[in-house]
């Protein structure tokens, strides 16, 4: 079993909090892609750590950033310190829990003092697939870039944009010899399930609770006319005008409640037994280079280089604070 992976360094890659108001100074704006991690305190099942969604954000970005500076010896990456502000997590005792407005405030906040002093690139990183929380990051970007003239992007939101869900785990375990996953069970692995805990028991295997081994495949009841692409997080139909907009809703809306209400009686969704921490180094590495990429075009070429999530289309109703009212007290019965 692992220890926790060591924090990566390079002379480039910079925590805020490690160092001095002369050596921010010295920062040059144009050249200084700033990071900071948004994501929950949050249950994942019974066996891993209640921040595991933080421990893989920072990493992601870490290992990222590396791949990225080597690429790019004029520039800097500034990591800010991670915010536990989440919304969309488990409900159950662990978890904790904000609005997506207050998530959305705090992560404009957060990058705001950049914005002014005209950092041109900056980002959030997060692991954390509830709907509401990514699209919050991506509209404090969106304001941020509206009013400062500056770039910022949720790096999460520009992944899902880029990937097909389940396929790309697959990918980066097709070759792994005895695997028990397959992508019928991929595309239906969700949270604290096969995907998270191989990547756990890669990334800080010692805080990995015993037992995982024995757990059962849990998901919801798949429902009739379903299929092995249905999601409502990665890339998928957008377009069509405003009936097959009205399906995509209402598509995602019905997954969302289902969601919640099958993490009522369960603390993890997929299928943890399949789980091997050789699996999870080859799916770290392999979304870190994903990441990594899309990372670099971003730095090359802004708000233009496409940094919104398939869902970004349908903010104004994921993100409407009466209907987010509504739909809260309808799932909490």
């Amino acid at each position: 079993m692992t220890e926790m992976n060591p924090e990566p360094t390079h002379e480039r890659l910079l925590r805020l909090e490690r160092i001095t108001h002369t050596r921010m100074k010295a920062l040059d704006p144009k050249r200084t892609f700033v990071l900071a991690t948004m994501s929950p305190l949050e249950v994942h099942g019974p066996h891993l750590p209640l921040g595991q969604d933080v421990f893989e954000a920072r990493a992601m970005a870490e290992h990222a950033a590396l791949a990225v500076l080597e690429k790019r010896p004029d520039w800097t990456v500034l990591l800010v310190p991670p915010l536990h502000v989440a919304a969309d997590t488990l409900p159950m005792l662990g978890s904790v829990e904000f609005s997506p407005h207050l998530v959305e405030r705090v992560a404009f906040a957060l990058l705001e003092p950049f914005a002014k002093a005209g950092f041109a690139r900056m980002g959030y990183s997060s692991f954390h697939g509830g709907p509401r929380h990514f699209l919050a990051l991506e509209l404090a970007g969106e304001r941020l870039a509206r009013k400062y003239g500056v770039a910022v992007v949720s790096m999460f939101s520009m992944l899902l944009a880029r990937v097909k869900e389940g396929q790309v785990f697959l990918d980066a375990v097709a070759d792994v010899p005895g695997r028990q996953a397959e992508l019928r069970h991929m595309v239906r692995d969700q949270h604290a399930g096969y995907v998270e805990t191989s990547m756990a028991l890669h990334l800080y295997g010692s805080l990995v609770e015993n037992g995982w081994q024995t757990l059962p495949g849990a998901t919801p009841r798949e429902e009739p006319g379903e299929g092995e692409n249905d999601s409502f997080l990665f890339s998928g139909e957008v377009g069509g005008g405003i009936a097959a907009r009205l399906r995509r809703v209402r598509g995602t809306a019905t997954l969302l409640v289902r969601a919640v209400k099958f993490f009522r009686a369960n603390s993890y969704y997929g299928y943890p037994a399949f789980a091997s921490e050789e699996e999870g180094r080859r799916i770290f590495e392999h979304l870190v280079a994903l990441t990594a990429d899309a990372a670099g075009d971003f730095i090359d070429r802004g708000m233009d280089a496409g940094v919104h999530s398939p869902l970004w289309a349908y903010r104004r109703i994921l993100l409407n604070r009466p209907l987010n009212a509504v739909a809260d007290a309808l799932m909490a019965k």
